[in-house]
């Protein structure tokens, strides 16, 4: 009787011999490459000086917010397309039918295509990755130094476990859904809500709860006053924000490649940099991390359940 190993290197090899896997790995590469490209022009621009790269403190100072947005686009894109026919495409085939009329239990099944999904998802991930560190070092000079490699390795484990997050998703879609195309624009639906709409409404919602009122010559009490506005908004902001998996995402890829932070000075009232550890990072990004592996734990617990109870017709 095949195993979950079994399955999962089949459901594997069917994934990264098929077009929509190669395209994926693709075009992942190239944005990568294209946000270490801009942020090599960006530098020369800063530098005001052609060849030199102006890059504040290292690789991640300036490629930072690049690597965040990109992945946080393409890794929730990715989860998606190998997810929304993980169950309704072979219904719709007649290949679901025809598998479990063998000696293979349903649970061996999905547990196979999860497992098979986080094999493909890590190895895109690590081409596209290699693709865009090697194009920093070997063609735009800069090369990353052994901690910030370390963040990239951890960096790129969290938008694995993003990127899974938003498979498990895709894979209910496709347990409920009859038909491929309705888990395909219910994905979609939902990657743009959690992507454009809540962060909209979550700016427009804290505008109107919290109007700011900011004149030029203000006192001192009037900006502290200011201040603490801005600091309320900023937490409706993410308060509402918070329900998706993007904000998440995006917290904690700040937290790990954010090597340096923000302090005031005692008695100067100047902000200073400190480096910021790896453990510090992590300890931050803590709760982030826990949401996310538990939207991702949920998520296939539910499609578990679904499947292994819905008839097969």
């Amino acid at each position: 009787m095949p195993d979950m190993f079994t399955v999962a290197s089949k459901e594997f090899s069917d994934i990264v011999r098929g077009r929509r896997f190669l395209i994926l790995v693709i075009v992942f590469g190239l944005v990568m490459t294209a946000a270490v490209a801009t942020t090599y022009l960006t530098g020369i621009q800063a530098a005001g000086q052609p060849g030199r790269v102006g890059l504040p403190r290292g690789f991640l100072g300036a490629a930072g917010n690049n690597l965040a947005t990109m992945v946080g686009y393409f890794a929730a894109i990715m989860g998606l397309a190998l997810g929304v026919d993980a169950i309704s495409g072979e219904r719709e085939k007649g290949t679901l039918k025809i598998t479990l009329a063998q000696p293979v239990f349903r649970d061996t099944l999905i547990n196979g295509k999860f497992l098979a999904a986080l094999f493909a998802i890590s190895l895109a991930t690590l081409i596209a990755s290699l693709v865009e560190i090697g194009s920093s070092v070997l063609v735009l000079g800069i090369t990353p130094t052994g901690e910030d490699v370390a963040r990239l390795m951890l960096f790129l484990l969290f938008s694995i476990l993003f990127a899974m997050t938003y498979y498990g998703i895709a894979a209910f879609l496709s347990t409920v859904s009859k038909r491929t195309t309705q888990s395909v624009i219910i994905g979609v639906v939902i990657w743009a809500v959690f992507t454009f709409v809540i962060p909209v409404v979550a700016t427009l919602v804290a505008f109107v709860l919290m109007p700011m009122r900011f004149t030029p010559g203000q006192s001192q009490e009037e900006m502290e006053r200011f201040a603490e506005e801005l600091r309320k908004r900023t937490a409706i902001m993410e308060t509402i924000n918070s329900v998706t998996p993007n904000h998440h995402f995006t917290r904690i890829a700040n937290y790990i490649l954010q090597a340096y932070a923000g302090m005031m000075s005692p008695g100067a009232g100047q902000p200073v940099v400190r480096t910021v550890s790896i453990i510090e990072s992590l300890v931050s990004a803590g709760p982030n991390i826990l949401v996310l592996t538990l939207t991702t734990v949920l998520a296939f617990i539910a499609s578990y359940m679904l499947f292994t109870r819905q008839e097969v017709r």
